[in-house]
């Protein structure tokens, strides 16, 4: 069989297929062939190929042979086919690559983050520390989003400072006290706060930083102003501060602390050989680089937060990314300035240059959240919360948006669900979303009418604050909404009274305040003006514009406009049933009985859970006023039925019971003789029953029973005993009733 170039080529296609399906006990085979007739290649490119499939194939076995592996890497350089990735695959055998192999790679290749790294961990594995965190230095001035990079260079940190401190030669103070810094490490910064080589400067920055450690941010900060800022400080050290402070979110300092580090000296990329390439990547690290680019992040930081400065932020920006267009966090910084002008659209684009740039997913996630909130797009926050949790594990935070946009959905139900886990399944220090979350479960719970709840959630949400701050008094006006719909007028003018006292009653809670002044009569403060026409929306859209214009009008006695917009309010509220009572009680205020009794209907009908006792009492007056007896009497019995502790509670059970006497007239008026029997009968089974009573049974025996002699005359009789008024024909009429039961019974 003759073999041509063209079969050796479909031989290393082949080799390559089973490579990538891990096939290798037929890769063997495959590379046999390929060595056997390897020799018919005549293009430099298809030797490359073979080399690097064969390179592939020795790393497929637990015994390196590294000797062959370079010998083919030499061959790709021989032929002027060796990439980038060649040296990547050889370099990561750190452990058998020679030394050689990594100063050609590096100085071949000076901004390959792999090659960096598996440099760093051969360095690493032969404990030659020093050299390995200046590597790591080099590589994280290029890349200061690469992690590993970053986690890589705390371990050999670590490692290095306690290598010298377990050696019994006298330590470099100065490299203690950078390795120390670098790690954080208090028993060393400890120790150096009272080494008398270190220079002021120095011995300050050991200071500093044991002290945040161990003190309280606030106690630092006035550490700061008292005895740290009259001190000669480092730009090192003044960046220590400043990364403090700014994770403590106190602005307020940053901006006294920072100052401008000046612009990067960047070293020529001059270099031929390793040697001076480890002088360029020395020279790099300390160029100050990442030190601007930092110092632009944490004063846009400040005057975001700070000084709400929009010109310095804007310089920040600009300046920070003509040093490096790449770096995510100030691409995030960027999106803030756009966040801070509301060009939301000029944000979401920002953020999204930031996350193809590093920013890690949570954060771009955690920032469109944000830009959702403020653009109220709740369907897109819902989104973004389902990609988050796919990703990570839910949070206190991702759970909070998930709610509110559920709430804001009018979701009430599954945001309730979402509420009770954040609740239960999650620490709620002070600084959290926890009273955020109990604020959103109180709506739910007033949609819900569920006004126990309610109050529960806002004892638990006003631990969090301070009596009289902005929280607690944003929470109070919520309650005078709540006690609104309870109509519990007083406590709501207690409520109303407290925060405007603060003033911090809500600018749309005013017209509530002045109409539960003037419906319930209760005291209106001196200061608070009067209601009137400038009170009114001109163009109402919204339930509490519908709302708050139908109060005024009610307050200015304009009644038809209140109840066409209390009307339209109930249309747009969750709790419907409480604005149509209110538009019955405006209408009956108004002397309208037509429109109260629709109103009343309307809120029985259409809400009948929302509905309470009065309502059912209220709909019975209006129907015996229409003379409409029988809907009278069903209205009047099913209050009895659904609300029987009010009903016997609320009504007094006198001679005058107004229930039973209700009973009694409507079964009259029905012409109903055995239900006006047994109403009256219970009247009558008093000691003392009433002479109203008496008199209302006399009328009913005369119509009904005019033959029971005996009847009309135990009524006739009392009645003569308790009435000083007892008229004559009544009396002649007993006379004549006693005649006729003597001559019939006694005879």
């Amino acid at each position: 069989m003759i073999i041509s170039s063209n079969d050796i080529i479909t031989y290393i296609e082949q080799a390559e297929a089973h490579y990538k399906n891990n096939q290798y006990q037929t890769l063997q085979s495959v590379i046999g062939d390929i060595q056997e007739y390897v020799t018919l290649l005549s293009e430099p490119e298809d030797f490359a190929r073979y080399y690097r499939i064969y390179m592939l194939y020795l790393g497929v076995y637990e015994e390196m042979n590294m000797p062959v592996l370079k010998s083919y890497l030499q061959g790709l350089i021989d032929y002027g086919q060796v990439q980038a990735s060649d040296f990547e695959y050889v370099c990561s055998f750190y452990e058998e690559c020679e030394q050689s192999v990594y100063e050609d790679a590096l100085v071949r290749y000076p901004y390959n983050d792999t090659i960096q790294l598996h440099y760093a961990f051969k360095l690493q594995n032969e404990g030659r520390y020093q050299d390995a965190i200046l590597v790591l230095k080099y590589l994280l001035e290029c890349y200061p989003a690469l992690t590993e990079a970053r986690f890589l260079l705390w371990d050999i940190q670590a490692a290095q400072l306690e290598h010298i401190c377990d050696s019994d030669e006298e330590a470099d103070c100065y490299e203690l006290l950078d390795l120390a810094f670098a790690t954080h490490n208090k028993s060393v910064l400890k120790g150096l706060q009272l080494d008398e080589r270190l220079d002021l400067p120095s011995q300050t920055l050991a200071n500093m930083h044991v002290a945040m450690w161990e003190n309280k941010s606030i106690d630092n900060k006035a550490l700061w102003n008292s005895e740290w800022k009259h001190l000669e400080i480092t730009d090192r050290t003044r960046m220590l501060l400043v990364d403090y402070f700014q994770s403590f979110m106190r602005n307020d300092t940053v901006s006294q602390i920072i100052k401008d580090p000046g612009e990067p000296q960047f070293p020529e990329e001059d270099f031929s050989n390793f040697k001076e390439f480890k002088i360029y990547m020395q020279d790099f690290a300390n160029s100050g680089w990442q030190m601007a680019q930092h110092y632009y992040l944490r004063y846009g930081d400040s005057a975001y937060y700070h000084t709400k400065n929009i010109n310095v932020l804007n310089q920040c920006v600009q300046r920070g990314l003509a040093l490096n267009p790449k770096n995510p966090n100030l691409l995030v910084l960027k999106a803030r300035s756009f966040f801070f002008v509301q060009n939301y659209n000029e944000t979401g684009a920002a953020y999204h240059e930031a996350f193809r740039n590093g920013l890690r997913m949570s954060e771009y996630l955690f920032y469109l959240l944000e830009v959702n909130g403020r653009i109220e797009s709740w369907q897109g926050i819902l989104d973004i919360v389902v990609q988050f949790h796919r990703r990570q594990p839910a949070t206190l935070k991702t759970l909070f948006f998930k709610a509110r946009a559920l709430v804001k959905l009018a979701r009430f139900d599954e945001a309730l669900v979402v509420i009770n886990e954040a609740l239960e399944d999650f620490p709620l220090p002070p600084h959290s979303y926890a009273p955020w979350l109990y604020n959103l479960r109180m709506i739910v719970h007033m949609n819900n009418q569920n006004y126990t709840a309610f109050f529960e959630d806002m004892q638990s949400e006003i631990n969090y604050y301070k009596i009289g701050d902005s929280d607690y008094c944003s929470t109070m006006n919520l309650c005078v909404e709540a006690l609104l719909e309870m109509e519990d007028y007083k406590e709501c003018h207690k409520y109303a009274i407290y925060n405007h006292e603060q003033g911090q009653l809500s600018p749309e809670l005013y017209p509530v305040f002045k109409w539960v002044c003037y419906y319930d009569y209760l005291p209106k403060p001196e200061d608070l003006a009067p209601a009137s026409e400038a009170d009114l929306v001109k163009m109402p859209t919204t339930f509490v514009d519908f709302r708050n214009n139908g109060l005024i009008h009610w307050i200015l006695k304009n009644f038809d406009a209140a109840i066409g917009n209390l009307s339209q309010a109930a249309h747009m509220a969750n709790n419907k049933a409480f604005y149509l009572k209110m538009v019955g009680s405006c209408a009956e205020d108004s002397f309208n009985n037509a429109e109260a009794l629709s109103a009343y209907k309307t809120a029985k009908e259409q809400a009948p859970e929302a509905s309470d006792y009065k309502t059912f009492f209220k709909l019975y007056n209006f129907y015996n006023e229409e003379n409409e007896p029988k809907k009278a009497l069903e209205t009047l019995q099913h209050s009895i039925q659904s609300y029987p502790d009010y009903t016997f509670f609320d009504f007094p059970k006198d001679e005058y019971n107004m229930m039973l006497r209700s009973h009694k007239l409507l079964a009259q008026q029905l012409e109903d003789v055995d239900g006006f029997t047994k109403y009256s009968a219970m009247f009558l089974s008093k000691d003392q029953p009433s002479v109203q009573a008496l008199y209302d049974q006399l009328t009913h025996v005369k119509n009904h029973f005019g033959s029971d002699d005996f009847l009309l005359h135990n009524i006739l009789e009392e009645l003569s005993q308790r009435d000083d008024d007892f008229k004559k024909e009544e009396f002649e009429l007993l006379k004549n009733v006693k005649s006729t039961i003597k001559a019939t019974y006694f005879t």
